[in-house]
């Protein structure tokens, strides 16, 4: 049993073959655990980590729940981008359209994600051009009654989309926001709008996003570029579907 990592509500660890998530935080709300179990289900895909079941641990004398899933050696992506490992421009293809794929396969079943971002993203066997996206602990069923109430924010702030920085809620374009601004900070080692050293309030970080993102490399793939363009863009309705953009990149 090795440890993985923390997250928000909980630690995972590695228990032989699987990644076991268990929640950590009191009282965590049923509705919110059921919706990720009920989410992941329901997804089927290589780009979207498998759900193996919901078991339950006694730990100090506490049950906690615990969410099992396959485990995906080859560490995830921002681990890459902290060690300087950058996507090289001629695997940027492959990777976005495993990204578009994964999110393809969760809008199919309903789901938005609504926290993708490079620690999310998991690279199979190492493989730029296999990413896994990990955690769906923010998703929700589109027909499902929210439990975030409204205006509020919910998400990573670096990569929520202009809409959810004013409190909208996150639909399907908030995901693909998601996958453009990951995949520019993989391609350049920095993030596409924000500076590492500066801190933001909701209407300077907004103000930010109005200005357009960092270019990318000039030998970065045409397609990948154009796609990218239209995932960074201010406006939902730019940003297209999983589906469109995939057939931008195989045009």
């Amino acid at each position: 049993m090795s440890f993985l990592g923390s997250g928000a509500f909980g630690d995972t660890w590695k228990v032989n073959d699987e990644a076991l998530k268990i929640i950590c935080v009191d009282d965590y709300p049923r509705g919110r655990l059921e919706r990720e179990v009920e989410g992941l289900t329901r997804v089927q895909s290589p780009n979207v980590v498998s759900f193996l079941g919901l078991s339950e641990l006694n730990l100090g004398g506490q049950i906690r729940p615990a969410l099992r899933f396959e485990y995906i050696a080859g560490g995830d992506a921002e681990g890459r981008l902290k060690s300087g490992q950058l996507l090289p421009t001629h695997s940027a293809l492959g990777f976005l359209q495993g990204l578009l794929m994964g999110v393809q396969a969760l809008h199919k079943a309903g789901t938005v994600h609504r926290d993708i971002k490079p620690a999310n993203i998991s690279l199979r066997d190492g493989d730029w051009q296999r990413p896994v996206l990990l955690d769906l602990g923010l998703s929700k069923h589109m027909d499902a009654n929210t439990i975030t109430v409204y205006p509020g924010h919910i998400g990573t702030p670096p990569y929520m989309a202009p809409e959810q920085l004013e409190g909208r809620r996150a639909r399907k374009a908030a995901d693909l926001w998601g996958v453009g601004v990951s995949a520019r900070q993989l391609i350049t080692g920095v993030h596409p709008f924000y500076s590492s050293d500066e801190k933001y309030s909701v209407d300077e970080a907004y103000a930010r996003l109005m200005l357009g993102p960092k270019p990318l490399p000039t030998d970065c793939p045409m397609a990948v570029g154009q796609v990218l363009e239209r995932l960074t863009s201010a406006v939902e309705h730019e940003r297209g579907s999983s589906t469109s953009n995939l057939l931008r990149l195989t045009v």
